[in-house]
């Protein structure tokens, strides 16, 4: 690990936790820890740049309970065609994994919006671990479904000028069809395509199939995001 141990966080969630909460756990750790390794927000804007979350996979062996002590766990591999990986795995008291996330992070020219290598602007992350995620391929969208529309609101916008990555679960929880609503998925998968900015709405799609529920977001023509979330038998 190049001498820089796991970023460890104990977190307690003190009613029950939604998506959105989970995400945004992932995205403050992720920043904290870049941060320590040299390549957090404030380096990266002060090169005119900023980091953007490409891709989301959590494998959920079962949901937090409210007000379980719990701890989450970051560490990020080794950058490759411009893009960053990061995992992250949430323990329970006895150690036990619950959750594991993998996820990939890019460098976003905030003028262009455009994808850059970090060493192109002289920012390297120390301390990244050797290895390789699984491949991640594009999340493939059913045909058909209802169609909703989304436009964030002020509270959604991030730092960057577009919707947060977390708040898209925010704004799809109330399309769930009845029989899911309530419910913790098992598995969560997410692409984040083009972004939302701060003024705009978007098509949202979904569709059921069996025990899983997919979401595909567009604005003029392009796709925005997809996101699947499946829920146990």
């Amino acid at each position: 690990m190049n001498g820089m141990e796991r970023l460890k966080k104990t977190l307690r969630s003190e009613g029950e936790l939604k998506s959105s909460d989970l995400l945004r756990w992932l995205q403050d750790i992720a920043g904290e820890d870049a941060t320590r390794r040299g390549g957090g927000q404030a380096v990266l804007l002060s090169h005119g740049c900023t980091w953007v979350l490409v891709k989301n996979r959590l494998a959920i062996s079962r949901w937090p309970q409210p007000g379980e002590e719990l701890t989450l766990i970051t560490w990020p591999m080794k950058g490759r065609f411009a893009l960053y990986p990061r995992c992250f795995e949430l323990c329970d008291a006895a150690g036990e994994t619950i959750i594991r996330v993998e996820s990939i992070w890019a460098i976003m020219d905030v003028e262009s919006r455009t994808m850059l290598r970090g060493e192109e602007r002289g920012i390297e992350l120390e301390g990244v671990e050797e290895g390789r995620l699984r491949p991640q391929r594009r999340l493939a969208m059913p045909e058909g479904g209802e169609v909703f529309t989304v436009t964030p609101t002020a509270e959604q916008i991030d730092g960057n000028g577009h919707m947060n990555n977390a708040a898209y679960f925010d704004a799809v929880e109330p399309m769930l069809p009845a029989e899911f609503q309530g419910k913790h998925p098992c598995l969560i998968s997410v692409d984040y395509e083009h972004e939302i900015p701060a003024g705009c709405s978007a098509e949202v799609r979904v569709v059921r199939e069996g025990e899983s529920c997919f979401f595909e977001g567009s604005m003029e023509g392009k796709v925005c995001f997809r996101l699947l979330e499946q829920f146990p038998v």
